[in-house]
């Protein structure tokens, strides 16, 4: 086969981009980005062995999907989390482990799921104890993507 293409690789990442559309993963797309880029390289350098076309082809996919599903994808999750904010606000849990200092993290459960979960990582103002009733009062951006529940003590 000896070298490829400027062209072939084009014709490939569009290939991959639009086959992005009849099977939904999105990992493919990125694989035809990784096709364009490599596409573009051998555009302006036209003597690039083989070997080299396919590494830059599977270190530029892998580098694009790795940068999506690691930066872009835990922002999007926080921005969704926190856009549903609204309807976590004053649902009750039970606190499922105790926090006894003022800002010392606990878990607490729901019997309904509160934005797509049934147990999240709290922190309250109070001393809080296995089996206390707790109410949400906001909901915080926490690391990697997570978020944490600011609550309040039912009937204390």
């Amino acid at each position: 086969m000896g070298n490829m293409a400027w062209w072939h690789w084009i014709v490939a990442g569009v290939v991959l981009i639009l086959l992005e559309l009849v099977i939904p993963s999105f990992t493919i797309f990125w694989f035809g980005l990784g096709a364009l880029v490599t596409g573009m390289l051998l555009l302006m350098l036209p003597s690039v062995a083989l070997k080299w076309q396919i590494l830059v082809f599977l270190v530029s996919s892998i580098a694009f999907t790795v940068c999506w599903f690691r930066y872009f994808v835990p922002r999007k999750r926080i921005k969704d989390l926190l856009h549903d904010e609204q309807a976590a606000i004053g649902q009750t849990g039970i606190a499922a482990s105790r926090a006894l200092i003022a800002g010392e993290k606990g878990r607490v459960v729901f019997s309904v799921p509160v934005l797509g979960e049934e147990s999240w990582p709290f922190i309250a103002d109070v001393p809080v104890m296995t089996g206390d009733r707790l109410r949400v009062v906001a909901v915080l951006p926490a690391d990697q993507g997570d978020c944490l529940l600011k609550v309040e003590k039912v009937g204390a």
